[in-house]
C-alpha cells in the first residue's frame, strides 16, 4: 500500500471515530435533558406580581418551546392579593412576588416548599406622568400641585413603598416600622396632607400605570420598570431606595395541597430554574429590572 494511501486511510478512520463520538455525545446529551422532562403533559401554576407580566410573559413562551409538554398557567395581579388566594388555597405552584413581606407571611404559614426562595430582582419606585408631561409635579414634594394620583392601595408591594416613602419624606404622618399601619393608609388621609389632591386608590400598579397613561390621572406611582411596558408613560423622578428600602423580587416555591406526580415535580422545578437563567435575566433587563 502506497504511503498517500495509508495516510488518506489514516485521516478517513480519525474522521470516522471525531463523528461517531460527536453523534455519541449529542445522543447523551439528549437523553441527560430528557430523564428531566416530565413524560405526560402537566400544567404548572405561576403566580406573579402584575408588574413582571410582560417580563415573565415572554420568558414562559420560550419555556413552553422547550418544554412542549409543559403548559404553564400564568396568574398577574398585585402581590398582596395573590398572597390571599394561596392562604386561601388557591392552586399555585411558584409565587414571583414584588415583595418580601408576602413570601414572609406565607413562609409564616407555612406555605413555602422547603423554604426555597430566590430573590432573583431588584426596581425602583417612581412618579410617573404621561408621554410629554409637561405639569408641575417633579418630585414627592410637588405631588401637592397635582390635580390627581394614581395609587396602588397599601397592601399592594408598590403602594406600600409609595406610602413609606411619603413617610420618609415628612409628607404624612407615621411610623416607617410600622408595616401594618403603613398598608392601613388610606387614599384620604394622603389626600388631606397634599391639601386635597384627588388620591385615585388602585388594584395594582398595572392599574395606576394605565391611569396615568390614559390621562384619567395626572401622575401616578410605579416601578421604573413598568414604564417599558407602556410606552405612552415617563418617569417623572425616581425614588431614592433610602425613602422606600430595597424593592426586591423573591421568587418562590409553594407547599402543594396534594401529593406531586414526579412529572409534576420534574416541571415545577425546570421553570423554577429556567426563570432564574442567564436567558431570563437578559428579558428582565430588557423590561428593566435589575437582575441579580
Amino acid at each position: 500500500m502506497s504511503k498517500s494511501m495509508k495516510k488518506w486511510l489514516s485521516i478517513s478512520v480519525v474522521m470516522i471515530m471525531c463523528v461517531t463520538t460527536a453523534v455519541l455525545l449529542s445522543s447523551c446529551g439528549k437523553d441527560e435533558a430528557k430523564k428531566d422532562e416530565p413524560k405526560e403533559e402537566v400544567e404548572v401554576n405561576l403566580f406573579i406580581a402584575a408588574s413582571l407580566t410582560d417580563a415573565v410573559g415572554d420568558i414562559v413562551k420560550d419555556f413552553e418551546k422547550e418544554n412542549p409538554k409543559i403548559k404553564v398557567k400564568i396568574n398577574p395581579d398585585s402581590s398582596g392579593k395573590l398572597k390571599t388566594q394561596i392562604i386561601e388555597g388557591f392552586d399555585c405552584d411558584l409565587f414571583f412576588s414584588a415583595g418580601e413581606k408576602e413570601i414572609d407571611e406565607l413562609e409564616d404559614k407555612g406555605l413555602i416548599k422547603d423554604d426555597d426562595e430566590i430573590d432573583l430582582l431588584e426596581n425602583q419606585l417612581a412618579i410617573v406622568g404621561v408621554k410629554g408631561y409637561k405639569g408641575k409635579v417633579k418630585d414627592l414634594d410637588s405631588l401637592k400641585n397635582a390635580d390627581s394620583i394614581a395609587l396602588a392601595y397599601g397592601s399592594v408591594p408598590v403602594g406600600f413603598y409609595a406610602r413609606k416613602a411619603l413617610i420618609e419624606s415628612d409628607i404624612i404622618d407615621g411610623d416607617d416600622d410600622d408595616t401594618e399601619a403603613i398598608k392601613a393608609i388610606t387614599g384620604d388621609q394622603i389626600s388631606r396632607a397634599l391639601g386635597g389632591v384627588t388620591i385615585s386608590e388602585k388594584d395594582n400598579v398595572s392599574t395606576a400605570l394605565a391611569a396615568v397613561a390614559e390621562e384619567s390621572t395626572e401622575v401616578g406611582f410605579a416601578y421604573t420598570s413598568d414604564v417599558k411596558r407602556n410606552a405612552n408613560t415617563e418617569i417623572i423622578k425616581k425614588i431614592d431606595k433610602d425613602l422606600t428600602g430595597d424593592i426586591v423580587y423573591p421568587l418562590a416555591k409553594i407547599k402543594s395541597k396534594e401529593k406531586m406526580s414526579d412529572d409534576k415535580k420534574k416541571s415545577v422545578e425546570l421553570l423554577y430554574k429556567y426563570l432564574q437563567n442567564d436567558n431570563s435575566k437578559k428579558i428582565y433587563k430588557k423590561y428593566g429590572f435589575i437582575a441579580k
